[in-house]
């Protein structure tokens, strides 16, 4: 069985909503907005103003989204299947989808959505939840 490590970055466990990232080898690492476990739209995890403004947006709603700094509580291997170009995350509710020079995601059997401003992350494992670039 392959895994990846899904890391709840920023997060509001009463809420289930936040910014998490995937860490997974095929692809790198990304950042996805879910709201009550759906994925809604990728982040630029590597922009500080984007994830601010996320912060912000939740605060605005009386939410506060938790920095995700423990391994083992913001942190959890998940499942994955791949198959071709198809990636799915059975355990959250998520597929991604590989094309050329683009990547989708979309819920199970939702509608594909295109990565906006994708920025492709190599790889690294998931033991140290600060800093990754």
């Amino acid at each position: 069985m392959q895994t990846a490590y899904f890391h709840r970055a920023y997060w509001c466990y009463e809420n289930n909503l936040g910014i998490a990232k995937i860490h997974y080898p095929a692809l790198g690492i990304f950042a996805l907005v879910f709201e009550n476990g759906i994925p809604k739209i990728n982040v630029n995890f590597l922009d500080k103003k984007e994830f601010s403004y996320y912060w912000q947006q939740y605060k605005k709603l009386g939410i506060t989204l938790h920095l995700g700094m423990k391994i083992g509580i913001d942190t959890e291997l998940i499942r994955v299947i791949q198959k071709d170009n198809l990636v799915t995350f059975p355990d959250i509710n998520l597929e991604i989808k590989l094309e050329e020079n683009c990547r989708y995601f979309r819920t199970l059997n939702g509608e594909w959505t295109e990565f906006q401003d994708d920025v492709f992350v190599e790889y690294q494992p998931c033991d140290s939840l600060i800093n990754v670039s």
